[in-house]
């Protein structure tokens, strides 16, 4: 393997564009630069998740509608992402395939985020009456606006992270996946860590908040700004290797298990057959590294639409158990600041502004904030530690163990509503966290890397479908959207039939006991 990543190092140096990168071990720094982006994503979550169930009832809609509203960009999602990293494991541009991809998304997340916290102030220039949100009936512009910058900030951003993680991939070599992808939780655990923080401070007392106007209106403001560093940090990190190039050029394609065979039945021919050394160095170097039989071109539409059909049964159980773990991760995350805010500090989103109620309700808020520091914060430091965790154990005793972890802590602030349980459930979500944020996109790294998605006896039964890697990451984070989806179309009814916010507590625990059984049928191959 070393042999051919030398020779594929080389080659890659003496291009026009140096793409010897691609063939190297990267240094912590480099990871560092390559997964910034991630950072972005992370304010943009704590912003979203910190203010936005807060600003949607502020508007004068019911859970109900809130939370239906919150089904709008997942939905988009569901049915687009996948389309989107398609588009990204065909586009033919000297930039690269994801680079150009992920800057749209970027663009268009920015968007998002200056229109979403100023939706009530625009509405009241297109005519809406400035009312309370229990006066507010008819037709608002208001509701539409911030339905709009809640659309384009929550698909861009959820797109983007799992297409940004397909980049940092393709940009590693195989031994350097693991690192890329736990520090890209660790890094993305620190900016959520800062930007729950953000949203624990009452800006209204400062100088800042004033010249914004709101709490919500300076943190939306600070992620613009992160986000534009993130991703400008990101895509300037490493050169892609154009589409064309690479289909002509098998010398930067990535190596494949089959290659690696190839090239170890040649070193035992060479031993063998002196007829091999005269073939021209140059064809033989092409032929070791991706012969004929293992060349992969890109999937078009309908070979995309064929794979998304007929999945690899590999695929079809991680993908479910991501999609169960996701009912759960969000279960908890798009409305835990207003359970911590209505059911732990006894507030009322609906009350007068100034009231006793409010006040309470606001104080919760940005505790729930805090908590969600402490959520992000403890996946940072368990994605540091889940290498070394899973050399000590095995990778399905840690995936496992990582969902019925999260169960346990989600009951228990269900049962014992407390400060105290604020921040134990919040340690056990950012395990579950780290957890499915890291240890699928490695198994689907592997099963490409040995083109597998089987095993019997102990073997790999190679798979003779070709399939994209860009389109099997991005369906699995298209799982986040379908679990979004459902959640927010029927949680905001279970709420109001039940009473309480404590039901998505609840739901948080079960469906990450459900994750958990379903994760004891995934095919883990030899890692």
């Amino acid at each position: 393997m070393h042999i051919l990543l030398h020779k594929q190092y080389e080659h890659a140096r003496l291009q026009s564009c140096n793409y010897s990168h691609l063939f190297r071990p990267k240094t912590r720094w480099e990871f560092v630069r390559l997964t910034m982006i991630i950072v972005s994503i992370q304010f943009t979550y704590a912003a979203e998740t910190a203010f936005v169930s807060p600003i949607l009832l502020s508007i004068g809609l019911p859970h109900t509608f809130m939370t239906m509203i919150w089904a709008i960009s997942p939905t988009l999602g569901f049915f687009l992402a996948p389309l989107v990293a398609s588009l990204s494991d065909q586009l033919r541009v000297s930039w690269g395939r994801r680079r150009p991809v992920l800057l749209v998304l970027s663009i268009t997340l920015m968007l998002g985020l200056v229109i979403l916290p100023h939706g009530r102030t625009i509405g009241l220039w297109f005519g809406d009456e400035d009312v309370s949100p229990q006066n507010m009936s008819g037709f608002r512009w208001g509701i539409l606006i911030t339905t709009l910058g809640l659309v384009m900030a929550d698909f861009s951003v959820e797109t983007t992270n799992g297409l940004s993680r397909t980049y940092f991939l393709d940009m590693c070599i195989k031994e350097d996946h693991p690192t890329v992808l736990t520090v890209a939780v660790m890094i993305g655990g620190i900016g959520g860590f800062i930007g729950y923080m953000l949203g624990a401070i009452d800006w209204t007392n400062t100088n800042l908040g004033e010249m914004m106007g709101s709490n919500e209106a300076t943190v939306f403001g600070a992620v613009v700004i992160i986000v534009l560093i993130g991703t400008t940090t990101t895509l300037t990190s490493f050169r892609e290797v154009p589409l064309g190039l690479l289909e002509n050029d098998e010398l930067l394609r990535p190596i494949t298990k089959a290659a690696f065979e190839e090239e170890k039945r040649r070193q035992m021919n060479l031993t063998r057959v002196s007829s091999v050394m005269s073939m021209d160095s140059e064809t033989a170097e092409r032929a070791q590294v991706c012969p004929e039989e293992c060349n992969q071109q890109p999937l078009n539409f309908k070979s995309f639409l064929t794979n998304l059909i007929r999945l690899p049964k590999a695929l079809r159980i991680l993908y479910f158990t991501q999609f169960l773990s996701h009912l759960g991760y969000l279960s908890y995350c798009l409305y835990f600041t207003d359970f911590v805010g209505r059911e732990i500090f006894e507030g009322d989103a609906l009350a007068h502004e100034g009231s006793q109620s409010m006040k309470l309700y606001h104080e919760g808020v940005r505790f729930g904030c805090l908590g969600m520091a402490i959520f992000v914060l403890s996946a940072a430091i368990y994605s540091m530690a889940i290498e070394k965790v899973i050399r000590l154990s095995s990778i399905r005793s840690v995936y496992i163990g990582g969902l019925l972890l999260n169960c346990i802590g989600m009951m228990l602030i269900a049962v014992y509503k407390s400060k105290l349980m604020v921040f134990i459930c919040c340690i056990t979500m950012g395990i579950e966290y780290a957890t499915i944020y890291s240890l699928p996109f490695l198994l689907i790294s592997q099963y490409h890397q040995k083109q597998s998605f089987n095993m019997i006896d102990g073997r790999c039964v190679q798979s003779t479908q070709t399939r994209g890697f860009g389109a099997d990451i991005s369906i699995l984070s298209s799982m986040l959207f379908l679990a979004q989806i459902i959640i927010s179309l029927s949680i905001g009814s279970v709420i109001d039939a039940y009473g309480s916010t404590t039901i998505v507590v609840y739901s948080a625990s079960l469906f990450s006991c459900l994750a958990a059984f379903s994760a004891t049928q995934i095919i883990y191959m030899d890692l």
